[in-house]
């Protein structure tokens, strides 16, 4: 009894995937022979080993804890000492290993391929924090001022300190200035007369601490003591590696072009097998120490590949992978670039003006260029969607290029009469505003900068909307044009949008200088 053929679903599915691709663009179907494969189901081991850390991190700031979430301890050596401990009992210890591995199991793929990354652990993490007593105030929040010695006042610089000063209506001659001879009518011929700026106490308010006696401690800022920190961020990082014998070097290519952390977005499927923890050294072995804390993760990954002997169109045969389970290709030659040639050329001579562009579309490809073209998504990458394989990029970019161009030549008939059309009514519409007295009577009594702004919004409204005219008439005759496809507005005007705006600010220019009545700004600026 002879044994089944081996299957080779990955083999058949790039066979059709290429063929699709063909469909329509001048190959037929049998245009790919398979000529070999060799396609197999690889088991790949990833090893994750999970190893503690805890980052500490110190602070110091003034006043009083910051937040709710901070475990108080008495004094700054008990803070260090407990921190110390922590940090200590955290990494020695295997209390991590439950929380580390939920951590890891609601990670994408349960952590594989997760190298270098980090967990942390919020419960085992924590902020410690010590309040203590300043030690520049000693608590009472202030400083003894050090301008009047925490007397609050200082002696009087007018009288110093005497609460009397020179008479300031007869300068201490004690005579009334304004009859000579008789008693000062202020100081009543004594001189002198109270102190004006202390009122006659001899003591001022001391300016520094404004008759506190003390200045707010700038070490504590008035709180009267300072909190230390020690932040313990505790957490395993994350170390992994693959592991597989034998691997096909196109395998290990499609490795590194996804990204093996990438594989279990559908390339490869994924199982957690088992967790281990290193046992400790056997006790009496001379000249060894107990391994540091870790937790080893052992995974499971089944990916398909196949590699694979094509022959193109009757060509020599050459060498396909495809990878993964979503069968990402590799090695496909640009087989489309030559069958889609004389399509190409058709769109080249259409571009050029000398053909219509009707022979260049009977190629799916094309129509799918013109579609995406139409839609205002003309680029390579939206074409590589549909054909990931078979066309070079510099292929793909000179396809929109031409059909650019040749849409451009299929509508610049009717862009000219549009254009045509829209300069008439922009010029109408400017010459009934500026050559009525209409802009006179809307601008009266504006100052010139004023009717400037105005002037200049006017015109780009009018040229705004004469180049959104333009482009509806375009996309009007694109509709009718291709019927069932979708069409956008924002397409190229060229040259024709240009020359009609350059046509609609010449037409403004020469109203303005024919109107009846002139802008002010312009008599202002012409020197009129």
């Amino acid at each position: 009894m002879t044994e089944p053929p081996p299957l080779t679903p990955l083999t058949d599915q790039t066979l059709a995937r290429l063929r699709k691709l063909m469909d329509g663009n001048g190959l037929a179907l049998d245009k790919i022979e398979l000529v070999e494969t060799q396609e197999k189901i690889y088991d790949l081991e990833g090893i994750t080993q999970l190893v503690p850390f805890c980052e500490r991190h110190e602070g110091h700031y003034p006043g009083p804890p910051r937040g709710d979430d901070r475990t108080l301890v008495s004094d700054s050596a008990t803070l260090q000492s407990e921190a110390q401990r922590r940090h200590q009992e955290f990494l020695a210890g295997r209390d991590w290993l439950p929380g580390a591995m939920n951590e890891l199991k609601e990670a994408p793929a349960q952590g594989w391929g997760l190298d270098g990354a980090k967990i942390t652990l919020r419960e085992k993490s924590v902020i410690l924090a010590a309040v203590e007593t300043c030690p520049a105030c000693q608590g009472r929040s202030m400083l003894t001022c050090e301008q009047c010695q925490g007397q609050g006042t200082v002696t009087c610089p007018q009288c110093h300190g005497s609460g009397q000063e020179l008479c300031y209506n007869c300068a201490g001659s004690g005579q009334n200035p304004a009859h000579p001879g008789q008693p000062c009518v202020i100081c009543n011929g004594r001189k002198y007369a109270a102190c004006r700026f202390c009122r006659a106490s001899g003591k001022l308010n001391c300016p520094t601490c404004q008759g506190r006696a003390g200045v707010v401690c700038p070490q504590c800022r008035g709180t009267g003591g300072a909190t230390e920190e020690v932040i313990l961020v505790c957490g395993v990082t994350i170390n992994f590696r693959l592991s597989g014998e034998g691997l096909p070097s196109g395998l290990r290519r499609g490795l590194d072009r996804i990204g093996i952390a990438n594989l279990a977005q559908g390339h490869a499927d994924i199982q957690m097998l088992s967790e281990k923890r290193p046992e400790d050294t056997v006790p009496g072995a001379s000249g060894t120490k107990p391994p540091e804390p870790s937790l080893i993760v052992h995974y499971a990954a089944k990916l398909p590949y196949a590699d694979m002997k094509l022959r193109f169109r009757g060509g020599r045969a050459v060498l396909v992978s495809a990878f993964g389970k979503r069968g990402l290709l590799m090695g496909v030659p640009p087989y489309l670039d030559d069958a889609l040639q004389p399509w190409r050329e058709h769109l080249k001579r259409a571009a050029a003006g000398t053909e219509p562009l009707d022979g260049a579309l009977k190629a799916r490809a094309m129509r799918d260029a013109l579609a995406l073209e139409l839609n205002g998504e003309g680029k390579p990458e939206n074409l590589r969607r549909l054909y990931p394989a078979g066309l070079l990029p510099k292929t793909m970019q000179e396809i929109f290029t031409d059909m650019r161009r040749a849409l451009n030549r299929m509508t610049l008939q009717a862009r000219a009469g549009a254009a045509a059309g829209i300069g008439v009514a922009a010029t109408g519409l400017l010459a009934a505003i500026f050559l009525s007295p209409l802009h006179a009577y809307l601008t009266n009594g504006w100052r010139w900068s004023a009717g400037l702004a105005f002037d200049f919004v006017l015109l780009a409204a009018i040229m705004s909307l004469g180049w959104v005219g333009l482009g509806v008439a375009v996309k009007l005759l694109l509709k009718r044009r291709f019927s069932g496809l979708k069409i956008s507005l924002h397409h190229n005007a060229g040259h024709v949008g240009y020359g009609l705006l350059a046509s609609i600010f010449i037409a403004w220019f020469a109203i303005l200088f024919a109107a009846p009545v002139k802008p002010l700004w312009l008599l202002y600026l012409t020197g009129g």
